[in-house]
């Protein structure tokens, strides 16, 4: 029985040297992670690109549907709680400008069925997009790969301007061209 101290000692001694040592090689061992897609640069003036964004039923769209047009894109997710917040501010964009010419587009970042059931609860009176094969998001620039995020379009083509995050009214009416006000 007097030994048993010192047994426990020892056990609990050779525990943690083992456990430092574990950690140690560990430590050492280089972590493998998938590289994430790269995110080309936004730059603004250059030509959008032209990603395969499919509707709610899983039936493919362009943008090309819209050409001619200013578009907003509004990448966004239900589950995102200031994407929440900000509908409001978009759906009042879209009735206001849509006599400008502005196309509001919402690109929704979760499943089919998600997304229909958060636009049956909320409705939104412009269109509303899946993403197709690959990350849209980031064919728009958006490197930080976070929601939600909006690009402006010209009529022409090209890419304007983009915003991260949630816009506040001032924000948005500074953001918007005088021809959308």
């Amino acid at each position: 029985m007097r030994n048993l101290p010192v047994a426990i000692l020892i056990l609990a001694l050779a525990a943690a040297l083992g456990g430092w040592a574990l950690q140690r090689a560990l430590l050492q061992q280089p972590l493998s992670m998938p590289a994430a897609p790269q995110a080309p640069a936004f730059t603004a003036g250059a030509q959008r690109p032209d990603p395969l964004l499919t509707d709610l039923d899983g039936r493919p769209v362009r943008l090309d549907a819209w050409q001619g047009k200013w578009l907003l894109l509004n990448f966004w997710a239900p589950w995102c709680p200031p994407c929440r917040e900000e509908l409001p501010l978009l759906r009042a964009l879209q009735r206001r400008a849509a006599a400008h010419g502005l196309q509001v587009i919402g690109i929704a970042e979760d499943t089919p069925a998600a997304v229909q059931a958060f636009l049956k609860a909320t409705p939104l009176d412009y269109p509303v997009l899946l993403p197709g094969a690959g990350h849209p998001g980031l064919a728009f620039g958006n490197t930080r790969q976070g929601l939600p995020y909006s690009v402006l379009i010209a009529p022409d083509g090209r890419m304007l301007k983009r915003h991260y995050g949630a816009f506040t009214t001032p924000e948005l009416r500074a953001w918007l061209p005088p021809a959308l006000q």
